[in-house]
């Protein structure tokens, strides 16, 4: 009788144990499924935009960069038949003819360095980011590259004549407030900001429709 007692408690131990790790590891799933949901949510806005440029707009007062792409800056100038041309003001133009006034969807959950909304972009069935590189006034920019494929061998747009891609157009004309902006202090302190806007976002509601 004395001896059934230790063995009783041992087991009961043991029990206790397996039991804290199984509850241990049930609250570490549930907490990966709530994190990995918030980084899928994805609030949509819905409005007639404001459009920048031809790779950015404005939104219900949010900056949205179209994901994917990048266009020529709004002062970049481009050849075409031995002449240069306002290609930057043309991309814009070609935007907003799709766009026409009229509304617009846009998703997205992640930000750039200057704090817009990476974004796609719908009218209708019209996906907007994917319609600037297939008019050739866009070109891919981590997406579409089969699209941009397409509109360089069909000559559209930009492909018409000769152009410094976007990125090293700004990279040979950044003025002084925009390599401040590209320092790491800068890059760091927009980042903190965002993710804390994002996610008092994500907790009190989100969409801005």
């Amino acid at each position: 009788m004395n001896r059934a007692r230790p063995r009783r408690t041992v087991r009961a131990w043991r029990w206790r144990r397996v039991r804290d790790w199984l509850v241990g590891i049930a609250i570490v799933a549930l907490l990966a499924r709530l994190i990995l949901g918030l980084d899928a949510f994805q609030p949509r806005m819905e409005g007639v935009p404001h459009v920048a440029d031809g790779d950015s707009l404005t939104l219900n007062g949010e900056r949205i960069r179209l994901k994917g792409i990048d266009a020529p800056e709004l002062d970049q100038l481009c050849l075409r038949d031995g002449s240069s041309y306002a290609c930057g003001r043309e991309a814009r133009g070609e935007l907003q003819r799709l766009i026409n006034g009229r509304q617009v969807s846009c998703t997205g959950s992640e930000r750039d360095q200057y704090g817009r909304l990476l974004g796609t972009c719908s009218l209708g069935e019209t996906e907007l980011n994917k319609a600037m590189v297939e008019s050739g006034w866009a070109i891919a920019y981590g997406d579409y590259e089969t699209v941009e494929v397409r509109a360089r061998l069909a000559g559209r747009g930009l492909w018409q004549g000769s152009f410094d891609r976007p990125q090293e157009w700004r990279a040979d004309h950044q003025t002084a407030q925009q390599v401040d902006e590209d320092s790491w202090f800068y890059r760091l302190g927009s980042t903190i900001g965002d993710a804390l806007w994002s996610l008092l976002r994500r907790i009190f509601g989100g969409s801005e429709a």
